[in-house]
């Protein structure tokens, strides 16, 4: 009998620091990370944004020490991690290493426990490079009486690259970061056990599949995006954790023959697959330059005609053109044309993903509110079904979003109700 079942909430953890992501500043709250179209400033720094007084009040125990730095910054402006690091300096500055701490089944898990692979970031000429130019602008923020020791900075760092968790909203897009200690416990795999979504700032960890043990060392995360060459995931992995996964995901060939499979009269892949390569990269800095989305679904578009006879359907470059593709055409209210490419994603969000993983729960959610909002209710219907299926298990029957999915499936079956009286 499994000690943890499918669905089962392993661990839930609060963030020991936090920051928002400096893109998302004026959008969300920097203390709940909420959405709100009327956000305060903070009255001292005029930096930071909150919700109101009770939101501001909250976050003062570690905005106090930042507020009067930020002040003297201006007009230059802390990027997201300059904020993050120096709220670990004046958190242990104030409670020391030890405390505060978390319990995850027996293990307490402090600031002091965390890995820093202070060794390897000492050889890696990359990592080496960022820090010096971290401390030389953490000099100007906070000031060298507030920087520790070089050898202590280094396991700081360290600390703070190894452990941080990208904080996402309801769609799994990135808003932030934050370093959890609890969770800090979970080793990585590329074909994980359990899943991390977030609540705001609350983190939950939730099992995607029966595990029949109670043993935290055992249960596998994924630290990284998991729909990637097995190169590319490891590449990320080795860079930014110093290790190599060996888990069945990596070691297996199955999916990467999928991912890399060519149409049966393919000619001069080799040669299209660099175009389709570059071309992937340029249409992603459309979208950093906020090119409109008509432009960046035409151009998707193109592409996908140009990958037609050299890419099989389960090409994981084809699959990056689809994505863009389907979000350019929510964004331009293109309703006909988001269904017809989240048809297509939805079958390979199966494949490459499993039967219980966020992405493919949200992505039925937005398939059935967008089939919806175009009367397709019995298409609506079946979509929402089997985004419920999946985000009770990722995200729990709590979670806001979960909450969201249920009204709308609501409403979907008031309308066929309706529908068939009318009928009638």
């Amino acid at each position: 009998m499994s000690n943890f079942k499918r669905g089962d909430l392993i661990f839930l953890s609060k963030p020991y620091v936090y920051v928002l992501n400096s893109n998302q500043r004026g959008k969300r709250c920097d203390y709940c990370f909420l959405k709100n179209d009327d956000l305060k400033r903070c009255s001292q720094c005029t930096f930071l944004y909150f919700c109101g007084r009770n939101c501001q009040r909250k976050a003062w125990d570690i905005h106090k020490n930042e507020c009067k730095y930020i002040m003297k910054a201006s007009p230059k402006q802390p990027s997201a991690s300059m904020r993050l690091i120096s709220q670990i300096f004046f958190k242990i500055k104030k409670y020391g290493y030890d405390e505060p701490y978390e319990e995850i089944h027996g293990r307490k898990v402090s600031f002091r426990t965390l890995m820093s692979h202070a060794a390897e970031i000492k050889r890696n000429g990359k990592a080496c490079q960022q820090m010096v130019a971290l401390i030389g602008t953490l000099k100007d923020y906070i000031g060298q009486c507030n920087i520790p020791p070089t050898e202590e900075f280094i396991e700081i760092f360290g600390k703070m690259c190894i452990n941080t968790f990208s904080i996402c909203d309801s769609e799994m897009q990135s808003i932030g970061s934050g370093i959890y200690l609890g969770a800090s416990v979970f080793d990585h795999s590329c074909q994980p056990d359990a899943e991390v979504v977030f609540d705001g700032t609350n983190l939950s960890v939730r099992a995607v599949r029966d595990i029949p043990h109670s043993d935290i060392s055992q249960i596998f995360i994924s630290y990284i995006e998991q729909l990637q060459l097995t190169k590319d995931r490891q590449e990320q992995l080795s860079e930014q954790y110093y290790f190599d996964c060996q888990c069945s995901r990596c070691t297996s060939t199955y999916y990467e023959k999928l991912m890399t499979k060519l149409a049966e009269d393919a000619v001069n892949a080799e040669e299209q697959l660099e175009k389709s390569n570059q071309e992937l990269k340029r249409i992603k800095q459309m979208k950093k330059d906020n090119v409109s989305a008509s432009q960046i679904y035409s151009a998707c578009m193109q592409e996908l005609v140009n990958q037609d006879k050299i890419f099989a359907d389960t090409h994981i470059c084809r699959i990056k053109i689809l994505e863009i593709a389907f979000d350019a055409c929510i964004e331009n209210n293109q309703w006909a044309d988001a269904i017809t490419l989240g048809n297509q994603l939805t079958e390979l969000y199966k494949l490459y993903y499993g039967p219980y993983h966020p992405n493919l729960g949200i992505h039925f959610f937005k398939l059935g509110k967008i089939q919806n909002f175009q009367n397709l209710m019995s298409a609506a219907e079946h979509n929402l079904f089997q985004a419920e299926e999946v985000l009770k298990v990722t995200h729990g029957t709590k979670h806001p979003l979960y909450q969201d999915l249920l009204k709308i499936i609501m409403e979907t079956q008031t309308c066929i109700s309706v529908n068939k009286e009318e009928e009638i």
